[in-house]
């Protein structure tokens, strides 16, 4: 990289620390010990061959990720409205992928809208977004309608700690109480138990932060696997998921 181009990289406001060509490394929050955990979970996953949605990419850094872990084409989704910023992509974004020669393509794009999308995806990465959902399980259905049957979610967001209940916690000021963008955090049981009615298979859950003792708040990563079946927990189908519901067959057999 020239001179001017580090210059210009000094210029914009970066959340993801990503590394560039000859060992630059933008700037960003040094939450190493929150992103280098995520990066070895992702990186025990194959990516080779796969097409790869990033929901909520920000500045790209798992979009990235993902392209150099050999995902055949990456798909990064933001939002404007969640910092300021001009054109059809972030500026920090634009640049990464420009100095990365990246072939990750950008759309603004809501989680909550992904059903307008045409292509399905076999790996969704949704990292860091769905604690600060309004709406959190119907983000996990329009997810689950832009997986391929037998595709992966890997989910990274706040969790709740040391407990085997099935709790939400929605009260921003209990979480993380200078984060006004905070809906809610989930206990690990009802993390699971939310992805598993979405249509998941859990394939792994782990706790793998520990942020606030008193409050009991942490991080957790999981992996969903894309299925059909019947959904026991619930008399009806969930409309958003209804087409996964089968409730007749070799499914409906297995279910319970």
């Amino acid at each position: 990289m020239q001179e001017a181009d580090i210059a210009e990289m000094k210029t914009l406001q970066w959340f993801h620390r990503i590394t560039l060509p000859g060992g630059v490394v933008t700037p960003g929050h040094e939450w190493d010990h929150l992103w280098s955990p995520m990066k070895d979970l992702m990186g025990q996953v194959d990516f080779k061959g796969k097409r790869v949605l990033d929901v909520g990419c920000w500045d790209g850094l798992w979009s990235f990720e993902a392209e150099a872990l050999g995902a055949a084409s990456v798909l990064a989704t933001d939002l404007s409205t969640q910092r300021s910023f001009g054109g059809p992509a972030p500026a920090t974004f634009r640049f990464a992928r420009k100095h990365r020669q990246s072939q990750v393509e950008y759309l603004e794009k809501s989680v909550y809208d992904l059903d307008s999308l045409t292509e399905r995806f076999d790996i969704v990465v949704f990292f860091g977004v769905l604690y600060h959902l309004r709406y959190p399980q119907l983000a996990l259905a329009r997810i689950r309608n832009v997986l391929n049957e037998g595709g992966l979610m890997l989910l990274e967001t706040a969790i709740m700690l040391d407990t085997d209940d099935t709790l939400i916690q929605t009260d921003c000021r209990k979480i993380y109480e200078t984060d006004n963008s905070t809906w809610n955090a989930f206990s690990g049981p009802a993390l699971t138990a939310m992805m598993r009615e979405s249509y998941f298979e859990v394939e792994h859950y782990v706790p793998f932060l520990r942020q606030d003792e008193a409050k009991k708040i942490g991080r957790g990563y999981a992996v969903g696997r894309a299925v059909s079946g019947v959904n026991y927990h619930h008399y009806f189908p969930d409309p958003y998921l209804e087409r996964f519901f089968q409730p007749y067959g070799p499914a409906a057999a297995t279910a319970r």
